[in-house]
């Protein structure tokens, strides 16, 4: 490795760790699914002494229970997205960067960056609902760099699919 050694293990060590992360938020919200399941009277409680009458329990816990179920997707997508970005990291790594497979794993990242903007527009929803609901939950305002980001992964997909094939061509002809 060159000058960009010290760079690329550090982007491969921030990707596992990004992984950790993704699995402990992914156990994280499992766990309060269950919690909000049938025969936890504590969170019915908790909700009453936080909110008195002027929500509705039940459809707060449901909601809960839809916001949660929401992340997963998204967990999923991020790791997927990461096991691809490790995977292009070792090709450079290798000094193989324009190896065919990348231009399916930028594809790939574009694809789950595709769904992580979709949850996110439907985090906006569940943010009016909130509202509806009358519950404290996060602000969320829509944002216009992540759909930039999905273009960007496909058209990098595409940059690496032609790099492929000229190095191929390259090849063949030395």
């Amino acid at each position: 490795m060159r000058d960009g050694g010290r760079l690329l293990r550090a982007s491969i060590a921030v990707v596992q760790l990004f992984r950790i992360v993704n699995a402990a938020s992914i156990l994280f919200f499992v766990a309060a699914l269950v919690a909000t399941l049938p025969g936890a009277e504590w969170v019915e409680g908790v909700l009453v002494r936080k909110y008195g009458t002027t929500v509705d329990p039940q459809q707060v816990i449901v909601f809960m229970q839809l916001t949660m179920l929401l992340t997963l997707p998204v967990a999923f997508a991020v790791e997927r997205l990461l096991l691809a970005l490790r995977a292009i990291l070792r090709t450079i790594e290798d000094r193989e960067p324009f190896a065919a497979a990348n231009a399916g794993r930028l594809r790939l990242i574009g694809w789950m960056l595709l769904v992580i903007q979709f949850a996110d527009v439907g985090f906006g929803i569940v943010t009016w609902i909130a509202r509806a609901l009358h519950i404290d939950f996060l602000s969320w305002t829509p944002g216009f760099t992540g759909w930039i980001a999905v273009l960007i992964a496909f058209v990098l997909a595409q940059v690496f699919e032609r790099g492929a094939a000229m190095q191929h061509d390259l090849e063949g002809t030395v």
